[in-house]
């Protein structure tokens, strides 16, 4: 029923990830549907995060009041804040009302007495993630994401604390080595593990940037890198997502604000990288300014994929016939909410005009 219902869509997403030219960009807009009852407020933190059930059905509700125009589709996001894989290998989580958080009570306090760093099958982490998509994977009626596994240095930020890692590429440099080498070992062996759930329903392969692919893939980043130098970062990063990007068919870099720009040639100059998604950041241009259209087109030159994710048109800067107009379409996807479906619907007429 999904593949039926959203077959173009997901033929348009797949034009996308192969960088051809289909005369406009992929765009994803999304718009809540008039007149819709939603879904009951959760009675308690444990219930919003860990009860299958009721994330189930509050899914299915805002499914069905939510419009999906264009290349847009629905997909469950396998949701547990970013960086859970901390919480699988012996570190501790404390729900919140809007994320998760992991790095509460870092557990590697002395460098020589190192606690056991391993996958736990058996960890509350890991059974909540497999129970709440084994519940959607039942259903069938979206695509079903990998869960926001986390980038390898903000994994062993929450592990050591970041005050702690920042000092420690100075004072201990090859003890973080060995640590990121590590937790990229148990990275890719989780991934692959999602990876074989999610697919097993045969619908195609999601992560929390909601791009459907037909191929396995990730948003890799590292929130860390914003506070370190570029030397730093190919000093320690680097490695780790070189062995990401191998690993995998097709991969986006969640490159998020200002701070991290200087790391950017870099990552494009990684051979099997697919794309980058901008984030500008709280307090920074908005995406669709001038400002950043040198950075797209840097990207573009480099034959890489382009995601942007923006607000509501009308509001907040927003001009995507100037991005539109700007940028070439091959490769480059929008993602965005309208205030209603006429509004949507106005705006993916308009993309269609500006593109010619």
């Amino acid at each position: 029923m999904f593949n039926d219902v959203y077959k173009q869509a997901l033929e348009n997403i797949e034009k996308f990830w192969n960088r051809e030219n289909t005369g406009r960009c992929a765009l994803a807009v999304y718009a809540p549907l008039e007149g819709k009852t939603w879904y009951r407020e959760p009675s308690s933190l444990e219930e919003r995060w860990l009860d299958e059930e009721y994330r189930y059905q509050k899914y299915k509700s805002d499914n069905e009041n939510m419009y999906y125009g264009a290349d847009a589709t629905p997909t469950f996001f396998t949701n547990f804040g970013p960086g859970d894989l901390a919480a699988c290998i012996g570190g501790g989580f404390v729900l919140r009302e809007n994320t998760v958080w992991f790095d509460g009570n870092p557990i590697i306090t002395d460098w020589n007495n190192m606690p056991d760093i391993k996958f736990y099958e058996d960890s509350e982490m890991w059974g909540h993630i497999t129970r709440v998509q084994d519940r959607f994977l039942r259903g069938r009626d979206a695509t079903v994401s990998v869960s926001d596994i986390g980038g390898i240095l903000d994994i062993a930020a929450s592990l050591r604390g970041t005050e702690d890692l920042l000092m420690d590429l100075y004072d201990s440099p090859e003890q973080v080595k060995a640590l990121a080498d590590k937790i990229t070992g148990i990275w890719l062996d989780v991934f692959d593990r999602q990876v074989e759930r999610v697919g097993s329903i045969g619908l195609p392969y999601n992560t929390w940037m909601n791009i459907p692919s037909s191929k396995p893939w990730f948003p890799l980043q590292c929130d860390f890198s914003a506070m370190i130098s570029p030397s730093q970062f190919e000093e320690f990063v680097l490695p780790g997502l070189i062995k990401q990007v191998e690993h995998m068919e097709r991969s986006i870099y969640h490159l998020d604000g200002p701070g991290e720009i200087p790391h950017l040639d870099m990552l494009l100059d990684i051979p099997g990288l697919t794309g980058i998604q901008w984030v500008a950041g709280t307090g920074n241009a908005e995406l669709w300014e001038e400002c950043w259209f040198d950075m797209y087109k840097k990207i573009q030159d480099k034959k890489k994929n382009l995601v942007l994710h923006g607000g509501i048109p009308g509001g907040g800067g927003y001009d995507a016939e100037r991005v539109i107009k700007t940028l070439d379409p091959t490769g480059l996807t929008i993602c965005t909410g309208c205030a209603n479906q006429a509004e949507a619907d106005r705006l993916i007429e308009d993309v269609c005009r500006w593109s010619n």
